[in-house]
């Protein structure tokens, strides 16, 4: 089982039976002031939008 203290890269760990572990800010994808992956970001982001959408459908 998986610690979740130990941040695990998204991109590096597709399509790897091993997860490869988040360099941080040595890692060009990374956000610092967020302390968050770019990709992390972008599909939270992605999700709000999504949700939005389906909220203003229903109405």
């Amino acid at each position: 089982m998986a610690n979740s203290q130990i941040p695990v890269c998204p991109l590096m760990s597709a399509g790897n039976e091993i997860p490869i572990i988040c360099v941080q800010e040595r890692c060009a994808w990374y956000i610092s002031n967020l302390k968050k992956c770019s990709m992390y970001v972008v599909g939270h982001n992605g999700m709000l939008d999504l949700k939005k959408k389906l909220e203003n459908k229903n109405d």
